[in-house]
């Protein structure tokens, strides 16, 4: 039964190997037009390409990349572009273009909004009046922003409408007070930047237009449906693997097709709000449903954009199944001719006969091969075994590294601890002193009275209770938290200001920090090591550089149900070069006796993995009291708990 089982399967294998032979055919070239440059708006396409979902169909895809100077719709008209990407105002070029047809509909509402810094008190559409509106010639035609503004009788004629730079920054200097935006770009900068903001997108107000259409020319679907058919599930293919793999597509977009140089966190971001758009209420991806399209198209023609009419199931390739049943026939013809049918037969029959004979000689070589098979099994077996163990134990140096590191951290920071107590217990231990001598030589002379004693013995208990309290302060602070607890943000801070206030003091560093009532939910005693750290590398780094009139800025803003906690300071800030590094351990840029270069480290340790955070810094100019100054920022986000 097993020989016959063998046979078979070769047979089978050479039957499969001669179909590809003999019918298979060279890749189809097309050509797939972008509508704007490379992000991951496109990520779905360029995973389909990457991994082969397009060849596997027999189509070798080249992706044309975005220039101002292209007519892409009537590119595609023209038959001179097999497909490309459109946006919501397709349906307009449909009625000047009549070749033109979908094929999906990758997002089931536009990422395009309006956005605004909430300091512009800008609230509401009505607000709109006599704002400058920063905004590209297409997104003017936008029927669903002109239809959100009529739906509150907003006259855009009343708006100051300035052409678009495509760049945030104009936003964030006040140079305009709105501006168009996708929800999956400029959201990003405007987070990095700790700037609150409102959004006004049309789906909001209940103008939910398609955007993102895979589109094509009729001649396509008429005369190569077939190409059609495995261009748009291919590319749903790459697009279901993007999407369920953001990271990794995010890091193919970063190293291959990062023209605009953009940051990996930044593609992450917009992969995770496109997401969204592209599942919106549940649709199946790349779902486009005419009811939506014949809305869409009477809200266009209502507003008067539509110049010639149409029908709206024109405009969607494959609604009618009579389509595909014509492919599959005409597909069959195509590939299967009777001549070459006959070849196929002939040559089956010859190899039928052949294959017994070398199942004769297979046979005979299975025999040692087996044997060798074993071997290798009890090799490999040893092989793995050997590694597991020294997997183990490069594992269990690790974690002893790590142990070393955070005990280090704390052996620093005990230091730090023993030499403020050494400061606030000098001239408490010297006031008693004093008074204790002073009572015992009065004694000794009889010339002690019952009221100074008193008084005497009220300031020694008085300053005992003092270096009582600072005992409890540091025996608090290096007490292990065992368990996760809400507590006062503020009051975090205010102790870590207090703990390091003899450092501050001899440095003559100012501290300017104004209290909010936040609540973190976490371990306190961690924090309050970070925010120590925090403060300790700005005094380090004034002493390097040699500021005069040192300051840190301590700021909480509130972003989103999470709290940002920045530390400023003007000691000129980090080098571009080295800014990366400076949360990898045991990297420095102090004298080797001054700094070990773990402090930063377990600092991210603490707030990514024990508190669930982000921290990260960057170099940045801000103004206190009207005077400009330069330096870095160092913030951490948490989440604010709720009690």
């Amino acid at each position: 039964m097993r020989y016959i089982l063998k046979n078979f399967s070769f047979f089978i294998f050479l039957i499969t190997l001669l179909h590809t032979t003999l019918f298979s055919k060279d890749l189809t070239k097309v050509k797939l037009q972008l509508a704007w440059f490379n992000q991951f708006q496109y990520a779905g396409y360029y995973v389909a390409k990457e991994k082969g979902f397009y060849e596997e169909v027999g189509l070798d895809v080249e992706i044309l990349p975005f220039s101002f100077d292209k007519n892409i719709v009537k590119s595609v008209n023209d038959e001179r572009i097999e497909f490309a990407i459109g946006r919501e105002n397709l349906i307009l070029d449909k009625s000047n273009y009549e070749n033109i047809v979908v094929l999906m509909a990758l997002f089931q509402a536009s990422p395009i909004q309006i956005i605004a810094k909430k300091s512009s008190n800008i609230k509401s559409l009505e607000d709109f009046k006599n704002r400058k509106l920063m905004i590209t010639s297409d997104d003017s035609i936008e029927v669903s922003f002109k239809a959100m503004l009529t739906s509150r009788k907003i006259d855009i004629k009343n708006i100051k409408l300035i052409p678009h730079s495509h760049n945030i920054q104009d936003l964030i200097d006040d140079k305009v007070d709105l501006m168009t935006a996708y929800s999956s770009k400029s959201p990003y900068w405007l987070n990095q930047h700790g700037i609150e903001y409102i959004t006004f997108a049309p789906r909001d107000y209940g103008f939910d237009m398609y955007s993102d259409f895979l589109y094509t020319n009729k001649s396509m679907i008429d005369f190569k449906p077939d190409i059609a058919l495995k261009f748009r599930n291919a590319s749903l293919k790459g697009w279901e693997e993007a999407f369920n793999n953001i990271e990794e597509t995010a890091r193919l977009i970063f190293t291959k097709y990062n023209t605009q140089d953009l940051r990996l966190e930044e593609l992450i971001f917009e992969a995770n709000e496109l997401k969204k758009l592209a599942y919106l209420n549940n649709n199946i991806l790349g779902d486009i449903k005419e009811e939506k399209v014949q809305r869409i198209y009477d809200l266009y023609n209502i507003m008067g954009f539509i110049q010639k009419e149409f029908k709206v199931e024109e405009f969607i390739a494959f609604k009618n199944s009579n389509k595909l049943n014509e492919w599959f026939i005409l597909n069959f013809g195509d590939y299967y001719n009777l001549s070459s049918l006959f070849k196929f037969l002939f040559i089956v029959s010859i190899i039928f006969f052949v294959i017994f004979y070398r199942q004769y000689l297979l046979k005979n070589a299975n025999k040692r091969l087996k044997s060798l098979v074993k071997l290798k099994t009890k090799r490999l077996h040893d092989v793995n075994k050997k590694l597991a163990n020294k997997i183990k134990k490069e594992l269990e140096i690790n974690l002893e590294k790590d142990r070393i590191l955070a005990q280090q951290q704390k052996m620093i920071s005990m230091g730090q601890m023993i030499e403020n107590i050494a400061h606030q217990w000098r001239q408490p231990l010297s006031i008693i002193s004093t008074r204790a001598s002073t009572l015992k030589l009065k004694n000794d002379l009889n010339m002690l009275e019952n009221k100074e004693l008193n008084e005497a013995l009220e300031q020694i208990v008085s300053t005992s209770n003092y270096l009582s309290q600072t005992i409890d302060d540091f025996r608090y602070f290096f007490k292990p938290q065992k368990e996760k607890a809400i507590f006062s943000l503020s009051l975090a801070i205010q102790k870590s200001i207090e703990l390091t206030k003899l450092s501050l003091e001899q440095n003559d560093i100012k501290v300017i920090f104004k209290e909010r009532e936040i609540n973190i939910y976490g371990y306190e005693t961690e924090l309050i090591q970070v925010f120590i750290n925090a403060i300790n590398n700005s005094k380090d780094a004034f002493f390097e550089k040699d500021i005069k009139d040192k300051l840190i800025l301590i700021n909480l803003k509130i972003i989103k149900d999470r709290v940002h906690i920045e530390f400023l300071d003007n000691a000129l800030g980090v080098p571009e070069m080295i800014i990366n590094k400076i949360f990898e351990p045991y990297f420095t840029t102090k004298h080797q006796y001054n700094g070990t270069g773990i402090g930063l480290y377990m600092s991210s340790e603490i707030i990514t993995k024990h508190m669930k955070g982000s921290i990260f810094m960057v170099n940045c100019d801000f103004t206190y009291e009207q005077q400009l100054y330069k330096g870095a920022k160092l913030t951490i986000v948490l989440d604010i708990a709720k009690r």
